[in-house]
């Protein structure tokens, strides 16, 4: 054991280093066959009061209700050790669901006030989401009610947040039971790590990292496909935290970074920022990257490079909606692969939750219109996608300085993109089945830079430009089999600027077609 022990020292952060505290030395069975609360609680008090350690979990079968870390402490759940959260009524604290400040159940693992803090190894956390819906069922919507995605008290304490943020306590006190627990959440905590260690399940999301700072995560696993809301990881108003080498599988957002929901996000009005993320692959997620929708407190300054995406509903997500308030800037996506996905490139105004409706036609901008600037989206590949890139912003507010560079992709409908201010396009193809490759309207200082289709159809244009004065088209070219080129609104095509295309015997045409008649693709598949 002195062996064993020196070695999972050395492997740990320095912060960790100290004494070494084994689970089975105080009263652990590994088969599972007694409860492992009070063992695992002993051993942290125990590291606690030598003023930090590591807590080991050996291999084996472990059951166990919450822990509670304390600073200073590295929990490691060794390989081939498996600890199972059965589904359970648990205390509340305060935290925040969906990205509000509520009375949330106590999270599986996690704590406040942390610092120093690592849960590493090669073992498996696991819980089942199926059990936990049974104990907290959401609210499906039917007819004319939208539905909640927990219940009718949850639904109104939302209603009273919007009239006063804080609620007053009961209503806090009346939703909670309908709430359901984090995996893992650190809040208000810094210098934490989360490494190697396999999620398999989860009763919502599944890392949660809510009012953090300097967090690292590296090396998951996360194995929680198809449960309900089970997103992977969670950046919620967290600054400083890089994201490394995971696979997901969830049935919820991959990676979601979040600010704050509405008026109590617009109250709390903490930022998410400062975030790497790299070197990941996503599995039949919602997205792959998700920004929001949850947006009042601003996300800002996030790369995310070099990921892998297969069977997501979407890739590159970015979601807000009017009520919000706050908003994104200084992005980046860059290097992504994407097969079989449904909208590779998403960017909407227009997202709804479960609970909410839809509001079309311009508003008054106010504090709570979300803003969307300086967005860079470049270096993907897309194979098989539903919709290749979908941007929606608002008629009050388009988005602003989008940049989409360098992609290609094959796709059943190409690009959709409305009420955006300077969106730029440079070096795109998308090959289309239906319907153009690029659709645009209600935009102003557009460029399109080198756009491209290399299977054109005889019933579409490659391009179509909508009430988008001042609209340049340069440097593209026409692929052998292209009818139209080009094709715009009547009377609309002396006020855009054509410049270097080479279109050999491809028209370009005014008409007047409307190619916005087919049905939006929906921003979420439920």
């Amino acid at each position: 054991m002195q062996r064993l022990s020196l070695f999972l020292l050395l492997a740990v952060p320095a912060w960790s280093a100290g004494p070494f505290f084994n689970i089975v030395d105080y009263g652990a069975r590994n088969d599972a066959s007694a409860p492992a609360t009070e063992a695992i609680r002993s051993a942290i008090q125990a590291a606690k009061s030598a003023g930090g350690g590591t807590v080991f979990i050996p291999a084996g079968n472990y059951v166990s209700g919450p822990i509670e870390l304390v600073s200073n402490l590295t929990l490691h759940i060794d390989a081939g050790a498996t600890v199972r959260f059965p589904a359970a009524r648990l205390p509340f604290t305060e935290g925040r669901q969906q990205s509000i400040e509520a009375l949330t159940p106590v999270p599986l693992i996690g704590g406040r006030n942390l610092e120093n803090v690592a849960i590493t190894g090669r073992g498996t956390l696991t819980s089942d989401n199926a059990e936990w819906m049974k104990l907290m069922p959401r609210q499906k919507g039917s007819g004319s009610d939208p539905g909640s995605a927990n219940g009718p008290n949850w639904e109104r304490l939302l209603q009273l947040l919007e009239v006063k943020t804080p609620a007053p306590r009961e209503a806090y006190l009346a939703a909670a039971p309908e709430l359901r627990p984090s995996f893992v959440r650190t809040m208000d905590s810094k210098n934490i790590l989360i490494e190697g260690v396999r999620f398999t399940g989860t009763p919502m999301w599944t890392i949660h990292l809510l009012y953090s700072d300097n967090v690292v995560v590296r090396d998951v696993i996360i194995e929680t496909y198809p449960g309900v809301h089970t997103d992977g990881i969670a950046i919620d108003s967290s600054r400083n935290v890089r994201i490394s080498n995971c696979y997901i599988d969830t049935g919820d957002d991959g990676i979601v970074i979040k600010a704050g929901k509405d008026a109590d996000g617009l109250r709390v009005n903490r930022p998410s920022e400062n975030i790497s993320i790299t070197n990941c692959t996503v599995h039949r997620a919602h997205g792959a990257v998700t920004i929001g929708s949850e947006t009042s407190g601003w996300v800002r300054n996030l790369v995310a490079s070099n990921l892998t995406c297969l069977g997501t509903q979407m890739g590159v997500r970015i979601k807000s909606r009017r009520g919000r308030g706050g908003g994104v800037e200084n992005i980046r996506f860059d290097n992504w692969v994407m097969e079989d996905v449904g909208q590779a490139i998403n960017v909407t105004n227009y997202y709804l939750m479960e609970g909410e409706v839809r509001r079309d036609g311009p508003e008054p901008v106010s504090k709570t219109t979300p803003i969307f600037r300086d967005i860079a989206i470049s270096h993907m590949t897309i194979r098989n996608s539903r919709v290749a890139i979908n941007i929606e912003g608002l008629p009050e507010m388009p988005i602003a300085g989008l940049r989409i560079s360098d992609v290609i992709a094959s796709a059943k409908t190409g690009m959709k993109a409305f009420n955006t201010a300077g969106l730029e396009l440079h070096n795109v193809q998308i090959n289309a089945e239906a319907g153009p490759s690029f659709l645009v309207r209600d935009s102003r200082d557009l460029e399109l830079d080198h756009v491209a289709s290399r299977a054109p159809l005889a019933d579409a244009p490659v391009v179509r430009i909508d009430r988008s004065p001042g609209a340049i088209v340069r440097a593209s070219r026409a692929f052998p089999g292209t009818v139209t080129f080009l094709s715009t609104g009547l009377g609309e095509s002396k006020g855009m600027f054509l410049e270097g295309n080479v279109l050999g015997g491809a028209r370009t045409v005014e008409a007047k077609g409307d190619f916005w008649k087919a049905a939006e693709p929906p921003t979420e598949e439920k």
